[in-house]
């Protein structure tokens, strides 16, 4: 699954998640595309500098129109639906703007319709959106991810007068949100910034599994003081379990003291004949000193009751305990291979766990057939296997 990770050192903003998303690939000359589409006569400049040595982008929208965008909920809804993007696209714009109304209607105990955005009614903040939305579709982004969000503090000027860092609008758009605090005396997170994060992130946390294919940094307007003002996005593919399969299975333990390792391996071989998947022994210590053996067996369900005949006609023990778990395989699948050395079994695992195994059994018996011992044609056939077989052929 293609994905994207927002490391957010310095913060987000519109342009700084516009900029990142240029660096990692987003061709300029698709964003001024989007931009033709939008109110106000956009055009796009962008600079390549470096913050701390770092090469990143930096993104300016520059509207040739005089005035703003409409100011209230319906005016603005019926511009953005004249637009010409597709529906979906128009759907999850709509969405990031409901989520800022929303809040600031919230802040300022006034009905969403009646609303006015102010700072964010400038031309660039349906760039930044539309912007964002046509970058993560043209790099094929399914899934978005971020790290925690970080919250600088201090004083910002608004068309209402001086209000803290961050903005009350941006607070009430990340609630339900991870935040941190940082050091920094400014603005990290922008209304259109936390939108954006509030809709388009599935998750929140470190840097997931995924296979890298491209970085962008995006920088911002403003210099920070504790930490470089940039915003780190990580494109790529997503390491995900899909290709596990997923089933109930139960664990069957219990405390054996009466029994020889010769018993215990008969017992393990009674169970394996009814269905056990698994049978293992640990050796630890018993009440009042005595040592013992913890007996576990895995097993499908429907296997439970036969297996515990078995336990208890050998007389393990007098009491087993059952617990119903989740377990997660890999699918596999075991082949006649033919090698230098004979023919043998090999189990292949389909990704993410991507490995093979010989048969034991079945290398047993070729060292006895061949001659050649164990050790040494086990590490022939595996080397034999990775180069004429495994590398081209482990999709089975």
């Amino acid at each position: 699954m293609p994905i994207a990770y927002l490391d957010l050192i310095g913060g987000i903003a519109g342009d700084i998640f516009l900029a990142a998303l240029l660096d990692a690939g987003y061709p300029e000359t698709h964003l001024a595309t989007v931009l033709k589409q939008l109110p106000g006569g956009l055009s796009l400049k962008t600079e390549n500098l470096k913050i701390n040595g770092v090469s990143a982008k930096k993104v300016s929208i520059v509207a040739r129109t005089t005035g703003v965008l409409p100011q209230k909920r319906t005016e603005l809804f019926s511009l953005v639906d004249r637009l010409p993007f597709e529906k979906k696209v128009l759907a999850k714009a709509k969405n990031i703007l409901e989520t800022i109304f929303q809040a600031e209607a919230k802040v300022h105990g006034e009905d969403i319709n009646q609303v006015h955005l102010h700072e964010l009614s400038a031309f660039d903040t349906l760039a930044d959106i539309f912007g964002v939305l046509g970058g993560l579709s043209y790099l094929k982004v399914e899934e978005v991810c971020a790290s925690e969000i970080p919250l600088g503090r201090g004083l910002i000027h608004s068309r209402h007068g001086i209000l803290p860092a961050p903005a009350p609008a941006t607070l009430e758009i990340l609630k339900g949100l991870p935040v941190k605090g940082i050091p920094e005396k400014k603005e990290t997170v922008t209304p259109t910034g936390a939108a954006l994060l509030k809709n388009l992130v599935k998750v929140f946390g470190p840097f997931p599994e995924m296979r890298i294919s491209k970085v962008g940094y995006g920088a911002g307007h403003q210099k920070f003081d504790t930490c470089p003002n940039i915003l780190r996005l990580l494109v790529g593919k997503k390491r995900t379990t899909e290709n596990l399969s997923g089933e109930k299975v139960v664990e069957l333990e219990a405390n054996i003291d009466d029994k020889t390792p010769e018993e215990l391996a008969f017992l393990a071989e009674k169970l394996f004949e009814k269905g056990a998947l698994d049978v293992g022994f640990t050796p630890f210590f018993m009440k009042k000193g005595r040592p013992g053996f913890k007996l576990c067996i895995l097993a499908k369900p429907e296997n439970t009751n036969q297996l515990v005949k078995i336990f208890f006609s050998e007389e393990a023990s007098l009491g087993v305990r059952i617990r119903e778990i989740k377990r997660k395989t890999c699918p596999r699948q075991i082949k006649k291979i033919s090698t230098p050395w004979g023919e043998i079994s090999v189990k292949f695992a389909k990704a993410p766990c991507d490995s093979f195994k010989i048969e034991f059994e079945d290398l047993k018996k070729l060292s006895e057939q061949t001659g050649i011992p164990l050790i040494k044609l086990k590490k022939n056939i595996e080397s034999y296997l990775k180069q004429h077989y495994y590398k081209e052929r482990n999709n089975y």
